[in-house]
């Protein structure tokens, strides 16, 4: 409704449906104005709206730019009047189709912007740890998680405790985990049920996790760092990589 009361009780039109519309306050006003008067020269119009002569002058012309005012010119003297009321739903018609015609414009640009790229360098065993917490931060339950395994001295508590209590994150998130990993580190996941792995007898990278956007390659070595990058285009360069793998062993 375009009704609203006063304090007092007195009805008074609630114009803010035709703002959202796109019209200035005076272009309403003056529209309204124009409805009240009918066929009409400015002069009536500035009387009865109480505005300045050069913002009427100026929203007469903007709404006639947009349709909502039609003129007929008698001598040297122009007459306006509001076109119908149920033209504004032609109004509204135009704006969409206008809008129509640069969705696809404003689609590319939100794509691109998720598409951006971005990596983070993480230094140090707890730099890695945390980084490895992010890559599964927003994951979901049957988010698929893949690997090539850590190359990591197994002497060090400090990974191995880490890897323990990360097998029970991904668990907790029920993540679907599969790892290629060399024959040698066999024996690291025999007792990881969660894990389903395969091993082939050919080189293959170490130390790259992938999850949803993310990938992570780190190296623990004496001066331990990592690299998270959030791109769909390296992810699934590396992830078909991964399913070639998978495939044939």
């Amino acid at each position: 409704m375009l009704s609203k009361y006063t304090d007092n009780g007195v009805q008074i039109m609630d114009t803010s449906i035709l703002e959202g519309l796109g019209l200035s306050k005076g272009e309403i006003k003056v529209y309204l104005t124009l409805l009240e008067l009918g066929i009409t020269k400015v002069g009536k119009v500035i009387e009865k709206s109480g505005m300045a002569s050069s913002g009427v002058h100026n929203c007469v012309h903007s709404l006639k730019d947009k349709g909502l005012v039609s003129f007929v010119k008698k001598g040297k003297v122009c007459f306006y009047r509001a076109v119908s009321p149920k033209l504004l739903v032609s109004f509204v018609d135009d704006k969409k189709k206008q809008l129509l015609t640069i969705l696809p414009e404003l689609e590319m640009k939100q794509k691109f912007s998720e598409e951006r790229q971005e990596a983070e360098v993480f230094v140090g065993k707890k730099g890695i740890i945390v980084m490895l917490n992010l890559l599964i931060e927003d994951a979901k339950r049957g988010d698929e998680y893949v690997f090539f395994p850590v190359r990591a001295d197994n002497q060090d508590e400090e990974i191995q405790r880490f890897f323990l209590n990360y097998d029970l994150k991904r668990a907790e998130k029920k993540l679907k985990l599969r790892g290629l990993s060399p024959p040698e580190l066999k024996h690291l996941f025999k007792n990881r049920r969660m894990h389903h792995m395969k091993y082939p007898k050919f080189p293959l990278p170490s130390n790259i996790s992938i999850c949803k956007d993310k990938i992570c390659f780190f190296s623990w070595g004496e001066k331990p760092v990592g690299y998270m990058i959030r791109s769909r285009q390296i992810v699934d360069m590396y992830k078909q990589y991964f399913e070639d793998v998978w495939r044939i062993c």
